[in-house]
């Protein structure tokens, strides 16, 4: 012990400056870093059974996200792809961190399932829808429930619940200051919920937004899988792509490195995504041919960035999977 205290005091300033660092560089401080990703190459998740291969490849560009620490901070100020902001302007008061996962993750499995069934039916190959669950998404500040996000909704006041529009039916079948009671079930685990209908912007609600996701058996059969960090829905266009690719004959990337971003519904639509800089700046990076972006205000800020940078990149806008599909038939295979 006595060496120890002698090294301690010998050393004193060496290990205040050491200790320092390690504090520099593990703490984390309020903000958070965006930053451009990388590339998932989606064919290589897919499985299906007796499916086809590809020259190219189909790929899904995704924003990194960092917890800042000081050190991180101060680069951020040096690359100027990076981009730091406190952690306030990106949560919501009313919910925790857990919330936010839970619901990107049911946005994943959501837009997912939609692209198997886009892809299926424009294949014409064989696939049922066996059943759909609905789930709570987001808690709204003005509900008066104890209704959670990531509850599965099974049933209302005794009637099962599989549609978003089984619930909203049930609530229209009654009053503003009802209280219904709600069958959930989350975790695995059954619980009873509760929830009073309150009346916004002229409408009867509980105050929560839903999440629908279709059980389905196809054929060929098909499995998709996903490391546990990865989440959201703007995925969706390229897994409906690739999924299409692996169940039909004809290879549609045409030997190319295919970039897009984009979610989906079960009707084949396109939505708009957050952190399309970033995702473009991600596909030229890993020097994409071919980039695809929702139409409207997601393609004029890739177009933007495009020019500003000089990018030697084909930017193209898609409000549908059919969008997608017939560009690459009429300019790649």
């Amino acid at each position: 012990m006595k060496n120890i205290g002698q090294f301690i005091r010998e050393h004193k300033t060496f290990l205040t400056i050491y200790v320092l660092c390690i504090l520099l560089i593990f703490i984390k401080i309020p903000y958070y870093i965006d930053a451009p990703g990388g590339l998932i190459n989606v064919s290589e998740r897919i499985q299906v059974e007796d499916g086809y291969s590809s020259k190219g490849s189909l790929n899904l560009a995704y924003v990194s996200e960092y917890e800042a620490t000081i050190p991180l901070a101060l680069l951020s100020f040096i690359f100027p792809s990076w981009d730091l902001y406190p952690k306030e302007s990106s949560e919501i008061t009313n919910e925790s961190y857990e919330d936010m996962l839970t619901r990107d993750k049911l946005w994943m499995e959501e837009a997912y399932a939609n692209a198997v069934i886009v892809a299926y039916q424009k294949a014409q190959k064989e696939l049922t829808i066996t059943d759909k669950r609905a789930f709570v998404l987001y808690v709204y500040e003005e509900a008066k429930t104890d209704i959670r996000v990531g509850d599965q909704l099974v049933s209302v006041e005794g009637i099962d619940i599989h549609a978003k529009e089984d619930l909203v039916d049930v609530i229209q079948s009654h009053e503003v200051g009802d209280t219904l009671t709600l069958e959930v079930l989350h975790d695995g685990i059954s619980y009873k919920r509760h929830a009073e209908i309150i009346e916004l912007e002229g409408m009867k609600l509980i105050g929560i937004a839903q999440s629908e996701i279709c059980d389905y058996v196809a054929n060929p059969a098909i499995s998709i899988s996903w490391r546990d960090s990865e989440s959201g829905p703007s995925g969706g266009l390229m897994v409906a792509l690739a999924v299409y690719n692996a169940i039909t004959e004809e290879d549609i990337t045409g030997g190319l490195t295919i970039v897009g971003t984009g979610t989906i519904d079960y009707n084949g639509n396109v939505g708009e995504i957050g952190g399309v800089a970033y995702k473009l700046k991600g596909a030229v990076h890993k020097k994409a041919d071919l980039f695809f972006v929702p139409a409207g205000e997601n393609y004029e800020e890739a177009m933007a960035l495009k020019k500003e940078k000089k990018y030697d990149i084909t930017i193209v806008p898609v409000s549908t999977f059919d969008d997608a599909l017939q560009y690459l038939e009429e300019n790649v295979f």
